[in-house]
């Protein structure tokens, strides 16, 4: 009923030469890849964030946090503080202030504070609670004009030619 094959040995078949051509996997997924910054769920973290990155928070945040990309805050992250990003996604709590370009409040997501940015939209069983006030300046452009207020002036170095004391002598 079932007959083994029999190996032919002797018989000669012909090969073929293939050429491949080989890349650096890992430059080109770099390029592809999105890069994110992950603050897992079960993470406390105090303090500030400050990255070209997007940012994803699943865990729970007291600080505040700027990005130049996204920031998106998960069902089970939470976050106390000011967020500043050129998108904001909340699908979990904020207490705090957004300041974007575009803020988006999903279904599952709760903001308490406010909120400057050009575009606002809530989902069905979002609740935002607080002041909203529309703004056409890109929000990264905002932040880093806020910081540039902060920075502190040294006074000014008189050369060594002039006296340091301005008094006389008679």
């Amino acid at each position: 009923m079932f007959k083994a094959k029999k190996k032919n040995e002797g018989l000669e078949l012909p090969t073929q030469e293939i050429s491949m051509v080989v890349t650096d996997a890992s430059s080109t997924k770099e390029d592809r890849s999105v890069k994110e910054t992950l603050i897992a769920k079960g993470t406390l973290l105090t303090g500030e964030i400050s990255n070209e990155a997007d940012v994803l928070i699943e865990g729970s945040v007291v600080g505040d946090i700027r990005s130049s990309r996204s920031i998106r805050i998960g069902k089970e992250g939470k976050v106390q503080g000011t967020l500043t990003a050129e998108k904001i996604t909340i699908n979990g709590y904020l207490q705090g202030k957004c300041h974007a370009t575009a803020v988006k409040i999903l279904s599952q997501g709760r903001l308490d504070g406010d909120i400057q940015a050009s575009e606002l939209s809530i989902e069905r069983g979002g609740i935002f609670n607080g002041n909203s006030q529309y703004t056409a300046e890109p929000a990264v452009k905002a932040a880093s004009i806020a910081d540039k207020d902060k920075t502190v002036a040294l006074p000014s170095v008189k050369s060594s030619a002039e006296p340091l004391n301005n008094k006389t002598k008679q």
